[in-house]
């Protein structure tokens, strides 16, 4: 991932009030941080407040999806240069979420799986309940998934048709993508509608990046916390040592505190761009953010002096400035930035883009 990436990936996404992309570990807690993080989004908007409970059991059902059918995918099927790659993608846009996921599955499921999901498809809302009511009442329900009743539920909670999509890998593997759409309003012309192929090449990106976590929307103090959560319980099932989980997490606060700060707030919103990737055993942290272009000589050279520093020098300012007591950035941002730039395995990478006549779209990068 190239820092200018950052800035691209903030204007694909934004119109979305909310984004978030995950790729790792699928457990019920990280289910329901995601939900945390979309009802706390929902709650903030009275446009898309009716909206909450189905976002939320469609987003539960998706989750389930792929943690179902990553169970049942034989790891010595895969290619020695592929991960197993899941990821999961809600997306709010005006009036409308959008909910996809991806998950590898055996070529011979395919045609079951394609039949049920056609039949789903080809149901009206009357027929669905009703095809809904005949699997419950089955006895002989198969122990995985209900013989699609998650599928089911998906489309008529959504009273949409289900998208999606088997891409191959290879002979004996393909990519299951699957989307919902979910709106609060009738008018078509109000419905944001998004291509399968725009979650295929978020799929792509993430891979290619190394990403586990992509997250645009809101930075106030509220709306991170299942973030930082969500990072907390993968974090946990990784076999790094105390010292560097602790660097890490010490990274993504101040670098989400630093969104927090100096995020030009738009509608009374702190938005910026987070992303959070795992390459070669260096975790790299990075953010974006709009400001105001009255801040950037400020930041631009307290950035430049902090990179001119050796690790030793940084610990010197980092004291200095400590014992001071002074706020070399609004807010204090200036010592975390500088503990921070300590703890980085490289120099800290950052770049500002013109947005507009009055803002500039800061970005920040750190390696751990």
């Amino acid at each position: 991932m190239k820092i200018r990436d950052l800035y691209q990936t903030f204007l694909i996404l934004i119109e979305d009030r909310l984004c978030f992309i995950y790729q790792g570990d699928f457990k019920d807690e990280i289910t329901a941080k995601i939900i945390n993080l979309s009802e706390f989004n929902i709650q903030n908007s009275s446009e898309i407040s009716k909206m909450k409970k189905k976002v939320s059991l469609i987003m539960v059902e998706c989750f389930q999806n792929i943690v179902r059918h990553g169970e049942d995918v034989d790891k010595s099927k895969l290619p020695r240069t592929t991960t197993q790659s899941r990821i999961f993608i809600a997306r709010n846009i005006k009036n409308s979420y959008i909910i996809s996921s991806a998950n590898l599955i055996e070529n011979e499921n395919i045609e079951n799986l394609q039949k049920k999901l056609d039949t789903i498809n080809s149901f009206s809302k009357e027929e669905l309940k009703d095809y809904y009511m005949e699997i419950l009442s089955n006895e002989e329900l198969t122990k995985k998934g209900g013989a699609g009743l998650g599928l089911v539920e998906m489309a008529r909670k959504s009273g949409e048709k289900l998208q999606y999509s088997f891409d191959s890998l290879n002979d004996k593997l393909s990519y299951f993508y699957l989307q919902s759409n979910i709106h609060n309003s009738e008018e078509e012309n109000e419905k944001v509608r998004i291509p399968l192929d725009v979650a295929k090449e978020f799929h792509k990106k993430v891979i290619s990046w190394n990403i586990l976590m992509i997250y645009k929307g809101d930075f106030s103090q509220s709306s991170i916390i299942p973030v930082l959560r969500m990072i907390e319980n993968n974090m946990s099932n990784q076999l790094e040592e105390l010292r560097v989980k602790k660097v890490i997490y010490l990274a993504l606060v101040e670098t989400l505190q630093n969104i927090l700060k100096h995020s030009k707030s738009i509608n009374g919103l702190q938005e910026g761009v987070f992303l959070m990737g795992k390459k070669k055993g260096q975790y790299i942290i990075a953010s974006g953010n709009l400001i105001d272009n009255e801040d950037v000589v400020f930041l631009k050279s307290h950035l430049e002096l902090i990179s001119s520093l050796s690790k030793e020098e940084l610990n010197e300012l980092y004291k200095k400035t400590l014992m001071s007591g002074e706020e070399t950035l609004k807010g204090g941002a200036g010592l975390g930035l500088i503990d921070v730039a300590r703890e980085s395995s490289d120099k800290l990478e950052y770049e500002f883009v013109p947005f507009n006549d009055s803002l500039m779209f800061f970005s920040l990068i750190v390696k751990i």
